[in-house]
């Protein structure tokens, strides 16, 4: 791969991701809140910050300042771990569940309009070449 594809490759990356950003923006949230939230409504029942962060993929520290983050938001809230009185786990409010499927409807409509611009590209193709990519 030459520099030029990978330079285009990683501003394609950002161009995207900016875009997924100011769109999660207007429902006041963040890729990372969008993420979380998206966790916390599939699963459907409250879990622990441990099992967050290895959903998330990131540490524990981290977590926790997201999750003050959505609680000051009225988005989560913490309840106390019943098999464990040191832990906390995390539950997904009603607005939570209101702002993260409004936040989903704009992350589609991004995702529709970048599909839109590769529609010249074959789909399959480039999939496959994106996922060679590790």
């Amino acid at each position: 791969m030459n520099y030029s594809i990978g330079f285009a490759l990683m501003h394609a990356g950002r161009r995207v991701e900016a875009r997924l950003e100011e769109a999660l923006a207007s429902v006041k949230l963040s890729g990372a809140k969008h993420a979380a939230l998206s966790f916390l409504v599939i699963q459907d029942q409250p879990i622990s910050l441990s099992e967050l962060a290895e959903k998330l993929t990131c540490v524990r520290s981290n977590v926790t300042q997201l999750v003050d983050r959505l609680e000051a938001d009225g988005l989560v809230k913490r309840i106390d771990d019943p098999a464990d009185r040191r832990a906390v786990r995390a539950e997904v409010t009603r607005l939570g569940r209101e702002r993260h499927a409004a936040g989903t409807k704009l992350i589609n409509v991004v995702l529709q309009a970048v599909a839109k611009e590769l529609a010249a590209v074959d789909p399959k193709v480039l999939k496959h070449a994106l996922d060679a990519v590790q």
